[in-house]
């Protein structure tokens, strides 16, 4: 009995044993398949398909703002070039949103009836003027399409006519310019440096400004609208500013005065200055710097500029000029006029290369629209086909006059920069708000270099300068 109870414990103990190893056993296996599962969970993660296009997005993303911001330059680039241009898109063109919607409306098609109108169509554009016409006008009645009725003005209509052909304008392509609202843009006061407070429109090819005046302005130029259209005639190469038209709007007895572009070119004018010859608050500050298309003044030209080059004889020439339109303003009475000055620098190397390429296989210098645009790359003079408004001698270059270098053995050669010169703002009369500026500025500031000075010191002062900054 006592050998068979022994037998049965040491089975019993085997079975125990047998059972705690299976036991470990399948705990070792439960953790190494837990561990085997929890890596491939981990695996799985490090694999997740989300991972990677959320790495891809913002890749994407990135890049997308990258080429945006690129994309952005070069379209500020862009427009920064288009606004240089001579006749350039300045400005926010006017549609029906816009505050100046009905005051255009009815200057178009004011504009439009007066030019049309059969008694002007059949009188030729040379037949000779006589006292009535600088103080003839037409009136014009119509109502637009939002109701309102609408009274146009125009003024001395036979005068602005012969003056307009004189420049080379005939009536169709003045209406084409003129009478097209589609396009046409206003310009801000911010744009134009001006401080009148005046609205300033201009035509959707960029040929012509159109400008509100005031009432007593617009009756000093009827005033001397005569002596206006014998100087024009007798100086077919005067720098003053070309007037096309005046022109009043009801309701709101709005004045308006046409004017032609100084800038009458689709070059590129890097540098634009307005001179006076004073040098009281003539500078722009480095805000205004940084716009494309800022005015600078007579110490931004005189610091940095510092000289146009003309040569002996086209300086003498220009100077000529300048002192006959500074007499015949003096005799008006007027000051506070301005030469505006554009520069635009011709890539020389670049034309010269071309030309002799052109030269060499034989082909033409001209050619449409590849002349236009080889024009603006190169600069090329000998390219330029003239335009019938180009009727100065100082529009001879696309509009402008070339420069002209000296070399040390003394000869003159064709410079790379071309100049377009023009005087405008010369309706200012010397009223005695201007006579209590002059001496109100003439207490703190040297009365000979303020702007507001009579008629005749500012004539003498005008050309001095000019001629001081010529060589």
């Amino acid at each position: 009995d006592i050998a068979s109870m022994n037998a049965q414990s040491s089975d019993a103990k085997a079975k125990e044993t047998t059972l705690s190893d299976i036991a470990a056993m399948w705990q070792k296996t439960t953790q190494r398949s837990q561990e085997r599962k929890r890596e491939r969970e981990k695996r799985k993660e490090e694999e997740d398909p989300t991972v990677k296009p959320i790495f891809v997005a913002s890749f994407v993303k990135k890049t997308a703002l990258v080429w945006r911001k690129v994309s952005k330059q070069h379209a500020d680039q862009r427009f920064a070039h288009s606004q240089m241009r001579g006749r350039s898109k300045l400005g926010e063109v006017v549609t029906s949103k816009s505050s100046s919607y009905m005051f255009v409306t009815a200057l178009i098609q004011g504009i439009r009836t007066s030019l049309l109108k059969t008694d002007l169509k059949q009188r030729q554009a040379t037949d000779p003027l006589v006292r009535d016409d600088f103080d003839h006008f037409t009136k014009v009645e119509f109502i637009l399409e939002q109701g309102q009725k609408c009274k146009f003005k125009d003024y001395a209509p036979a005068v602005f006519r012969q003056l307009r052909q004189m420049f080379g304008v005939d009536d169709e392509s003045y209406l084409n310019s003129v009478g097209q609202q589609e396009g046409l843009s206003e310009i801000s006061t911010q744009e134009t440096g001006s401080k009148s407070g005046q609205k300033f429109l201009i035509s959707h090819d960029g040929r012509y400004f159109m400008k509100t005046t005031t009432a007593s302005e617009a009756r000093f130029f009827m005033k001397v609208l005569p002596d206006y259209y014998r100087h024009m005639k007798d100086y077919r190469n005067s720098l003053l500013c070309r007037f096309f038209g005046l022109h009043r709007i009801k309701p709101g007895k709005m004045h308006l005065l046409i004017m032609g572009n100084i800038f009458d070119t689709d070059r590129i004018v890097h540098q634009r200055y307005d001179l006076k010859g004073s040098t009281v608050g003539r500078a722009v500050s480095e805000a205004e710097r940084k716009k494309p298309t800022v005015i600078l003044k007579d110490l931004d030209f005189l610091s940095e500029f510092k000289s146009i080059h003309m040569g002996p004889e086209r300086k003498n020439i220009l100077i000529t000029q300048v002192r006959a339109d500074c007499c015949f303003l003096q005799s008006l009475g007027v000051m506070d006029y301005s030469l505006l000055l554009g520069v635009h620098f011709r890539d020389v190397k670049e034309d010269q290369v071309r030309s002799s390429a052109e030269f060499a296989h034989g082909r033409p210098s001209g050619g449409g629209k590849h002349q236009t645009k080889t024009l603006l790359k190169t600069g090329s003079l000998a390219r330029v086909a003239p335009e019938k408004t180009h009727t100065s001698d100082f529009q001879q270059h696309d509009g402008g006059w070339s420069s002209q270098d000296m070399l040390p053995n003394g000869q003159l050669v064709t410079g790379n920069e071309i100049y377009f010169v023009g005087i405008i703002d010369y309706l200012q009369f010397y009223n005695s708000r201007k006579r209590a500026e002059t001496m109100l500025k003439g207490f703190t500031y040297n009365r000979q270099e303020i702007s507001a000075v009579d008629p005749k010191l500012y004539s003498s002062r005008f050309c001095n300068f000019m001629c001081s900054i010529m060589e």
